[in-house]
């Protein structure tokens, strides 16, 4: 999974990343489009989760760390504080039970202030 904002004309912004997947890295520049970089495995400028150790609230930057969330959960983070979308939310953890899905999930209330709560949601058929 990959975070990326997409910009007023509609575009995605294009970015490198590292693949949770295969580890390659990839050129992402559209929705779900991407095309992998050989020989760029080791791209010193794509942002690891410590790198947001320095620019998240250090209880968020721990919660999500407890939760084992990936790193676009980070930048969303990010870019939730950074452009005040506050009563965004952000999945922590998901379950799927017999007729339903339940879970945990952060809600930003404002800039230092996050609220975890649980969700339950009917499973379609």
């Amino acid at each position: 999974m990959v975070f990326s904002i997409i910009d007023e004309s509609d575009t995605v912004i294009t970015k490198y990343a590292s693949c949770n997947n295969c580890g390659a890295t990839h050129k992402v520049y559209d929705v779900c489009k991407s095309e992998i970089m050989t020989g760029k495995e080791d791209i010193r400028s794509i942002l690891s989760i410590e790198d947001f150790k320095f620019s998240l609230p250090d209880s968020l930057f721990d919660l999500l760390g407890q939760y084992q969330r990936e790193i676009c959960d980070y930048e969303f983070s990010q870019f939730i504080l950074d452009n005040e979308l506050w009563d965004s939310t952000i999945i922590l953890s998901r379950e799927e039970l017999e007729d339903h899905t339940q879970g945990k999930s952060v809600r930003f209330i404002e800039k230092d202030k996050f609220r975890i709560e649980s969700y339950t949601q009917k499973t379609s058929l």
